[in-house]
């Protein structure tokens, strides 16, 4: 039997608050399982300002993923007045949304709204093991429980457990994208509950149809220098490109954010970006940013903080 000194240095108890996390051999970051969803992000200038924009389709699943639909509301949620979260997974936590916007309350900066998200993230997980694993198996309240009493629980049972701590995943990824003093960030919060910053990258592509969405961005070369304009329309081609995955939905919402806050892009824009979409893709040529792209006229709405 294992004591609790070694279950830690296993990972175990790190594991289930997210600290380390399992990986295939010759892998280099986390194993993740793709949402049936579309959430994509990317980081533009405009006049040396950095701009961030989100764009989202509105598909939901359930939990054992035998029902996808789209709902009515975009999948956008406002954290700050210049930080926003896209969300992907079975989007079964409002409540994680709601305390980590709480908390955040006068904060600024998108690491300490990343670590917010990342603490609670990490929270939630232990409260679904402690739920799903370790009460209805064992007949255990908590972990910490489970570390006293794990000496007199049988090997296999331990085993099992602690297997099952490894693997469990919540099911939920968040994309953190904002503005602060120091430019524009976009960030990605998933299971176990860690956090990873890609400005440098300058575009996340999260969900069924990433790789499409992914060739979109290599290849127009985009850069966190592109002008807003022709960045508007890569993130927008990204998204109907990762439709042809399936599992991606056809409603698309889409946001910026600036110095001056977070804005909602009108549906009229989103129809002509659509159209001029359709006409590029009917004649089967990829070209470079006509006037049509680079002279649009984006309709926004600003966006309160709830």
């Amino acid at each position: 039997m294992e004591n609790s000194s070694s279950l830690i240095k296993m990972g175990i108890v790190d594991f289930a608050k997210g600290q380390e996390y399992s990986m295939g051999k010759g892998s280099t970051k986390l194993e993740r399982g793709k949402h049936m969803t579309q959430l994509v992000a990317a980081i533009c200038q405009c006049e040396d300002n950095p701009i961030v924009i989100g764009i989202t389709d509105r598909m939901l699943s359930s939990a054992d993923m035998t029902l996808t639909f789209e709902r009515d509301e975009p999948k956008i949620e406002i954290i700050t007045n210049k930080i926003a979260v896209l969300t992907a997974g079975t989007l079964d936590e409002p409540d994680l949304i709601r305390d980590v916007r709480a908390k955040a309350k006068g904060k600024e900066h998108m690491r300490e709204v990343a670590e917010l998200f990342k603490e609670a993230y990490q929270e939630l997980r232990i409260k679904h093991i402690e739920d799903e694993i370790l009460n209805p198996l064992a007949g255990l309240k908590s972990f910490g429980e489970y570390h006293e009493k794990q000496r007199t629980l049988h090997d296999a049972l331990v085993m099992d457990l602690n297997d099952r701590i490894r693997k469990y995943n919540v099911g939920l990824s968040l994309l953190l994208l904002g503005i602060d003093e120091q430019g524009g960030h976009i960030a990605h919060v998933d299971n176990p509950g860690i956090w990873r910053g890609l400005d440098n990258v300058g575009f996340l592509c999260l969900g069924m149809g990433d790789r499409h969405a992914d060739n979109v961005f290599a290849w127009y070369k985009h850069t966190t220098s592109v002008p807003l304009n022709d960045a508007i329309y890569i993130t927008f081609e990204a998204k109907k490109k990762a439709e042809a995955a399936g599992g991606v939905g056809q409603a698309t919402d889409m946001i910026t954010i600036d110095k001056d806050g977070i804005k909602m892009v009108e549906q009229q824009t989103i129809a002509t970006l659509g159209e001029i979409y359709n006409e590029r893709e009917t004649t089967r040529e990829r070209r470079g940013f006509d006037k049509r792209i680079t002279e649009l006229k984006v309709a926004t709405r600003k966006m309160e903080t709830p």
